[in-house]
């Protein structure tokens, strides 16, 4: 039982820290219904919090009021832990000794999420307390939760790539949108957008759990169960949409390395359309290029660029597909140069 008294223990802290998000809710329900006595553990880990504002009081108020998620500074090389109100650590230690039997929980006593950040134009490199790393590319953030029994990694906009310590009792999985990423020992990159994920392997194999609907959902309802596994080893790439998976593509080293040029503070094309170039290094900037007609946009662009040189990607373009890059304000237009001067 005492394994069941742990899980419910963190659960009930989990739920004093706010609402749970609908992953964690399903996860919730179905630990709930896997066991009839995971409800019995539940409840009792729950009625522990009755007195616990009482306790907390008792010490006295918390730091703040809120108990925000600090962003730790570039310059830190490992990971800021989160601050930790009285009322938590009071929380922890009813949960973990009245539950749990007297054993201290790590997991309890950290309690919430660390949150990571890179700025617009910033590659970020974290290292974790597992040995694991992530390196965070421009304008992405990243939540991570480690305990005893699995790493937990959020990503919630951007792109990182992650190189996973090898630790076989903890699995490593990454969740953006509704697909689950899950490694061992590995390096991957996972990439965010609105309307998809896109998962390239750089070493070893993940499993990648796609997204999909259950029988009867509502036209346009999200996706709410992972119906299919899909390994992606080295030098393999696979884009999950919001409605569905690509099947698994191989991508040569080349191709990957122009894909994560980013690592180098870089952006790489290789006769992709300016449309798509001039998107990928708006992401690096807060000025931006703007192109301005469709058969402008449709010309190829091939060259290695500094992700945040804004001007001299834009004179480039500009020289290779004899148009011009005109200053304007916030943004540089690129134009036909056959408009007249």
């Amino acid at each position: 039982m005492k394994p069941i008294n742990e899980a419910a223990a963190r659960w009930a802290v989990r739920e004093d820290a706010g609402p749970l998000g609908p992953d964690d809710q399903r996860e919730l329900e179905a630990w709930l219904k896997a066991d009839p006595r995971h409800r019995g553990a539940y409840v009792r880990a729950r009625s522990q919090w009755v007195d616990l504002d009482r306790l907390a009081a008792l010490h006295g108020p918390s730091n703040s009021p809120s108990d925000p998620l600090p962003v730790p500074i570039p310059e830190a090389p490992a990971p800021v832990r989160s601050t930790v109100s009285r009322r938590q650590l009071v929380a922890a230690s009813v949960a973990a000794i009245a539950v749990a039997g007297g054993g201290f929980s790590w997991m309890l006593w950290r309690g919430g999420r660390e949150r990571y950040t890179s700025g617009i134009g910033e590659v970020r490199r974290i290292a974790l307390a597992d040995g694991s790393t992530l390196l965070l590319n421009t304008d992405t953030e990243v939540t991570v939760q480690i305990t005893h029994e699995r790493r937990d990694i959020r990503l919630i906009r951007g792109e990182a790539l992650f190189e996973v310590a090898h630790d076989k009792a903890r699995p490593f999985v990454v969740t953006a949108h509704e697909t689950a990423v899950r490694a061992v020992g590995t390096a991957f990159a996972v990439r965010l957008e609105s309307t998809q994920v896109d998962v390239t392997v750089t070493e070893g194999v993940v499993e990648v759990a796609v997204p999909a609907k259950e029988a009867g959902a509502a036209p346009g309802a999200p996706p709410t169960l992972h119906a299919e596994t899909k390994r992606v080893a080295a030098n393999e790439r696979i884009v999950i949409a919001r409605t569905g998976a690509e099947e698994v593509q191989s991508i040569a080293p080349a191709a990957s390395n122009r894909q994560l040029a980013w690592r180098e503070g870089q952006v790489s094309f290789d006769a992709e359309p300016l449309a798509i170039a001039v998107a990928e290094i708006n992401r690096h900037n807060r000025r931006q290029i703007v192109i301005s007609d469709l058969a402008l946009a449709a010309m190829p662009v091939t060259g290695v660029f500094r992700a945040t040189d804004l001007e001299g990607f834009s004179a480039a373009a500009a020289a290779a597909l004899k148009a011009r890059a005109i200053p304007d304000g916030d943004v540089i237009r690129l134009e036909q140069g056959t408009i007249s001067q």
